[in-house]
């Protein structure tokens, strides 16, 4: 089932409903929610946050509308257990150190780090309302996007790494996979949960999501698995490394050296060639890192 791009009467997440929502309003004022039953007042208020960042308030993320005509909403949470809630369920002591959570202008970094951390907790506590307006939010962004000619994509785990892929709201008496109910869109992300890089390498993942494994300092392994199954692995090396890999266009991991792409150019992954290892420059924490999640020797 296909979420019409209009208006849409009822959305029902479970025992959350949202009624009368028009999608005509332009993105910064199209939130028009005339009613969240059966929740808290400070949740609803917490679910008026917008879930999504803007496509253009991301350098990387922008590149996608100019490189590859893709516009990609994505959304921050609080990563790992900086919540109160885990997010990042594999992750290590260095992915948690090297974090994106980090990245960017630091003057904007405690009202960023408190929206996220505000998402994270309505996603654990009131899921059925997390994901009803997450839902409005996909279209609005799928309504202004394609009007303008660009095709539309989305990231829920820009700054997390949650099965998303198993998340459902009913529609007018149906559940429905929210990546199903989006089938003419792509959702993309980054997982450092081995299982799921698998699985998506095996086609056991919804058809229009991708992922991309990420290499840390303990999963040498499992990047090799990822690997030999088809899958592609982000790797994040220092500028020196990336330099020169960039030249050679390979990289070498656990003693194997791989084909390479430039993980920089814009952040569209399901671009890639399959198979290939995609290198990002050190960013944020990530440059003073030295618990071997980011190559600093070839």
């Amino acid at each position: 089932m296909t979420i019409g791009e209009q208006n849409v009467s009822t959305i029902r997440a479970q025992s959350i409903t949202i009624d009368s929502c028009d999608f005509t309003t332009s993105h910064n004022q199209w939130l028009y929610v005339q009613s969240v039953r059966n929740t808290s007042l400070a949740v609803t208020r917490s679910c008026y946050l917008h879930h999504f960042a803007k496509p253009e308030s991301n350098p990387k993320v922008a590149k996608n509308g100019k490189i590859v005509d893709v516009m990609t909403a994505p959304m921050h949470l609080a990563p790992a257990w900086l919540s109160g809630f885990n997010v990042c369920p594999q992750a290590s002591a260095g992915c948690r150190a090297a974090c994106l959570h980090t990245a960017g202008n630091p003057a904007y970094m405690s009202q960023k780090e408190k929206s996220r951390i505000t998402k994270t907790q309505a996603y654990f506590k009131e899921r059925d309302a997390f994901l009803a307006v997450l839902v409005f939010e996909m279209i609005a962004h799928r309504t202004k996007w394609t009007a303008q000619g660009y095709d539309v994509a989305y990231r829920l785990n820009a700054t997390s790494d949650l099965p998303f892929e198993r998340r459902t709201v009913t529609v007018d008496g149906h559940t429905v996979n929210i990546m199903s109910m989006f089938s003419d869109c792509v959702f993309y992300d980054y997982t450092a949960i081995t299982k799921r890089a698998v699985a998506w390498a095996s086609g056991k993942m919804p058809q229009n999501y991708h992922l991309t494994f990420s290499k840390k300092e303990d999963n040498d392994a499992d990047v090799l698995d990822v690997l030999n199954a088809g899958g592609n692995v982000a790797a994040v090396a220092s500028l020196d490394v990336y330099k020169a890999s960039m030249v050679s266009r390979r990289v070498t991991i656990a003693g194997q050296s791989f084909p390479c792409i430039d993980g920089d150019a814009h952040d569209y992954r399901p671009a890639d060639d399959t198979g290939v290892v995609v290198l990002l420059k050190a960013k944020g924490d990530a440059k003073t890192d030295t618990s071997g999640f980011v190559i600093r020797v070839q």
